[in-house]
């Protein structure tokens, strides 16, 4: 198993940018080009993600527009996410060395770096626990799964991952500022109990605070927080 991984800080990247280094990344490691990797990364102009698979449906093109958000697909499956406000991480492994292979499994592992991280900035988190259903189905942050990090059962972070063959690309969104609104406003063509629900389900690390939070900070808490749970120490930084 590699003990020593890279690391890359990006600051706001575009949309398709964003997606593009992650899926380089990806495939570099694949043909044994580089070792696993930890990137964090910003987004300028905010964005919304969607999953590999997903449709639009539900998601209101007007507000888009009017707060100036692009759309970019993923390579991951999985719901939108709203990059707006959030610092977003990027992890390649491979599965079955660097972490279990099983899917879950793998989810499980990489997600103990982030509650170590969480835990540093003092906020005690745990792994979501809801099935991958919900009446928000546009919407990641409407359901907390395994693979997802909640505090008081709202949920702050969520991932989503693919694979090649036992390589993975796992990528998520850490929420820095709150959203709720944001959200209410973008999935407003979402049926169900109501998109004001949707708000109560999200949380962000400043609302968890009760102060700003900066990414440099949040940055240096994961950091350390994959090095203590994970026994990883990171070598090259960009």
């Amino acid at each position: 198993m590699y003990n020593v991984w890279r690391l890359i800080i990006n600051g706001e990247l575009s949309p398709r940018l964003n997606m593009d280094i992650d899926e380089a990344l990806l495939q570099a490691h694949s043909r044994g080009e580089c070792p696993p990797t930890l990137r964090f990364y910003r987004w300028s102009p905010p964005a919304v993600s969607l999953g590999y698979f997903q449709k639009i449906d539900g998601i209101s093109p007007k507000a888009l527009e009017e707060m100036g958000i692009e759309v970019v697909r993923r390579s991951t499956g999985g719901r939108a996410v709203l990059h707006w406000g959030d610092l977003t991480y990027s992890i390649v492994a491979r599965a079955g060395k660097d972490t279990p292979i099983d899917l879950l499994e793998s989810y499980r592992y990489l997600c103990q770096g982030l509650l170590a991280g969480m835990a540093l900035l003092g906020v005690e988190a745990s792994l979501g626990s809801e099935r991958p259903s919900s009446p928000f189905p546009g919407s990641c942050f409407a359901v907390s799964t395994p693979g997802d990090i909640t505090w008081r059962g709202k949920k702050f972070i969520g991932s989503a991952q693919k694979r090649v063959g036992d390589f993975l690309l796992q990528h998520g969104s850490i929420l820095l500022k709150p959203q709720g609104d944001l959200l209410i406003r973008i999935f407003s063509g979402e049926k169900g109990s109501g998109s004001a629900s949707l708000k109560e389900k999200v949380t962000s690390i400043e609302e968890i605070l009760g102060e700003p939070v900066t990414p440099e900070k949040v940055i240096c808490a994961v950091m350390a927080g994959f090095e203590r749970a994970l026994g990883i120490s990171f070598g090259s930084e960009m």
